[in-house]
């Protein structure tokens, strides 16, 4: 093969990673709360009538996935992300209100995670059963907690693993959001008093939301993107859809729940590639989640 062929199947192979990757952020966006929260804020459409219009726009989405070469490295995420969207977006209209709207804020909450594990459990079916992965190519398994982080603190020859990183960064968010809510709660601190009674009710929504996220927003897709399109894309896709989708009926929401969201999911989508696992992400948002449901409590208690 002569030089000028090499260079050109070598631009060939770069054009169509350019193009497999920008398919990738087109699967994201369309399979993405973004639809909706245009439709909603600039047309008044109602969520669920934006959702079916997101749903039609995925056939053809499908059919290029099939028919367009550069494409067809997408179709295992492709299939994930309709599986998700499906599930999360289109049954629950479908279903009604069959989990009450009746209780507490924090039973309601825990009604509607539980429901979200449904989303989770048909994830890992799809990786394991249908796309026939191992649970450690799935990155369902809490992975090598002591894997290198790729900091280096100055001084120090040595990187930090992420079985130090880990606790600190669960740790350390945990207590800035824990002070952050009490401060702008402007609650006395005898008003924590109740959360002590529902805390079992916390620490269940915490977890199932943590679990049910990760195998969803990070495992699901990052299973099937990190060979496509390299670590660093995969979590930055991950990262951004993981924010759109708390634009609301989140705490926080809006801007401010995208944003926020949107740089936990990088923090937790670099710690799942890291060590190959969901432990360390899981623990870390857990711990988050954990301020998140005992402020509802407290508050709406």
């Amino acid at each position: 093969m002569t030089s000028t062929s090499l260079i050109g199947s070598r631009s060939a192979g770069v054009r169509r990673c350019g193009r497999t990757l920008a398919f990738a952020w087109l699967v994201t966006l369309v399979l993405s709360s973004l639809p909706a929260i245009v439709a909603v804020e600039l047309a008044g459409v109602r969520p669920d009538a934006a959702h079916w219009g997101t749903a039609a726009a995925a056939v053809p989405l499908s059919a290029l996935a099939w028919a367009w070469r550069p494409a067809r490295p997408v179709r295992r995420y492709l299939l994930v992300m309709l599986v998700v969207f499906g599930v999360a977006y289109l049954l629950p209209p479908l279903l009604g209100g069959w989990t009450g709207t009746g209780g507490s804020a924090l039973s309601q909450a825990l009604a509607s995670k539980t429901v979200f594990l449904v989303v989770a459990a048909a994830v890992a079916g799809l990786l394991v059963g249908g796309l026939r992965m191992t649970p450690r190519e799935a990155l369902l398994t809490p992975g090598h907690l002591a894997a290198p982080s790729g900091l280096r603190l100055p001084g120090r020859s040595r990187g930090v693993s992420w079985a130090v990183l880990g606790p600190v960064a669960a740790g350390g968010l945990f207590a800035l959001l824990a002070t952050s809510v009490w401060l702008e709660s402007g609650l006395e601190p005898a008003a924590w008093e109740r959360l002590v009674p529902v805390l079992p009710l916390v620490i269940a929504c915490a977890a199932f939301n943590a679990l049910s996220e990760e195998v969803v927003y990070r495992s699901g897709p990052l299973a099937t993107l990190i060979g496509v399109v390299g670590s660093r894309q995969a979590v930055l896709l991950t990262s951004v859809w993981f924010g759109l989708a708390h634009y609301s009926g989140s705490v926080p929401e809006g801007f401010d729940g995208v944003l926020q969201s949107g740089a936990l999911a990088l923090l937790l989508g670099g710690a799942m590639v890291a060590t190959r696992g969901l432990g360390w992400p899981l623990l870390i948002h857990f711990a988050v989640d954990l301020v998140v449901f005992a402020s509802i409590a407290v508050v709406s208690s």
